[in-house]
């Protein structure tokens, strides 16, 4: 499916993206010149705090990108549920949307349109789960509801 290929594509940038981080953040904190100065300089602790971050980070990305290796989502959904493209009406949405269990929130493109990536857990799909085109939902976020119609489930992308 081109659109978890898309998905990989950006977490694999992600994690090459912070593993760089990370050995930038491992050298300056075992750097001579990272060596306190004084009990007051907390340089090098605090660059091995950061290094600890971007480890966490990098094996969160693993994680889902194993994930995302082995999940096959069912073909030709007509009800919303995890794997389903979903084409939206609606004021303050994105147009299409692909609800997935795992992955951060993202945009990819493919075959030229925009298609925004959320995990079934954000407000916007638990509105969705269950749905059928046709249908509305209702979206809360930060206080403010949102009415969106659910236009097709699985629409061919041009």
């Amino acid at each position: 499916m081109e659109i978890l290929a898309a998905i990989g594509a950006v977490l694999t940038a992600q994690l090459h993206e912070t593993v760089a981080a990370l050995q930038v953040a491992q050298a300056g904190a075992t750097d001579a010149e990272s060596r306190p100065e004084n009990k007051y300089d907390t340089r090098a602790l605090e660059t091995s705090y950061l290094a600890a971050a971007h480890t966490e980070r990098a094996e969160s990305l693993r994680r889902v990108l194993a994930q995302l290796h082995f999940w096959r989502p069912e073909p030709a959904m007509t009800v919303v549920a995890p794997g389903a493209l979903v084409q939206l009406d609606g004021e303050r949405v994105p147009r299409l949307v692909f609800l997935t269990p795992f992955a951060a929130s993202m945009t990819v493109t493919v075959r030229g349109a925009a298609i925004q990536v959320v995990t079934t857990n954000a407000p916007l799909a638990a509105a969705l789960l269950g749905k059928a085109a046709g249908d509305a939902a209702v979206v809360r976020v930060a206080g403010q509801v949102n009415e969106v119609d659910i236009a097709a489930v699985d629409p061919p992308l041009d």
